[in-house]
């Protein structure tokens, strides 16, 4: 559980670190042209986002409201699912937890103390996505992508490893009653 602990630890503080960076670097000189680091890939942006993830509920009045609520059931639930993180037989599983909540606070973070979330990463290949209705922006910041791996891990996690579990568990215990 100390791993867990110190990946929710430095994936936070690299979080904010990176998005305090963005303001105080990219912000101030920000003319709406992004900055290329990988072209047709990578690029620096500042966007102020104050709705959910690819700007969707922006116009939402009452989203103070629903983040902070769907924080803290967030919270909670990887809260739970953390107290089973076990780095030596359940690595992939413990990482995707640790990720969820370091990517859910990091921008619980955001959301108090500004009341928007600082964004950064442009994904330029990734544009295709604004012409689906609800989604104005894709750009991100570390948090997200923490909460992206976070999925594709739990479901690696989920699809290849945990059936293994527990047929071996099963084994186990019908080794003992035998």
């Amino acid at each position: 559980m100390i791993i867990g602990f110190i990946i929710i630890f430095a994936t936070l503080f690299i979080d904010q670190l990176s998005k305090q960076l963005a303001y105080h670097l990219i912000a101030p000189t920000f003319s709406g042209t992004n900055t290329v680091l990988l072209k047709n890939v990578l690029e620096l942006s500042y966007y102020e986002n104050p709705g959910a993830s690819l700007g969707i509920l922006e116009g939402f009045a009452y989203k103070s409201l629903l983040f902070f609520v769907i924080t803290v059931i967030a919270l909670i639930i990887f809260g739970y699912l953390f107290k089973d993180s076990d780095f030596k037989h359940k690595k992939i599983y413990s990482i995707s937890i640790a990720l969820f909540i370091s990517g859910t606070l990091g921008n619980a973070i955001d959301r108090a103390l500004y009341g928007f979330v600082i964004d950064f990463l442009h994904y330029p290949f990734l544009d295709f996505l604004n012409n689906i209705p609800g989604i104005s922006n894709f750009t991100n910041n570390m948090a997200d992508n923490y909460l992206s791996a976070a999925i594709i891990l739990f479901g690696i996690d989920l699809f290849f490893f945990e059936s293994k579990r527990n047929k071996q568990k099963k084994d186990e215990q019908n080794a003992k009653i035998n």
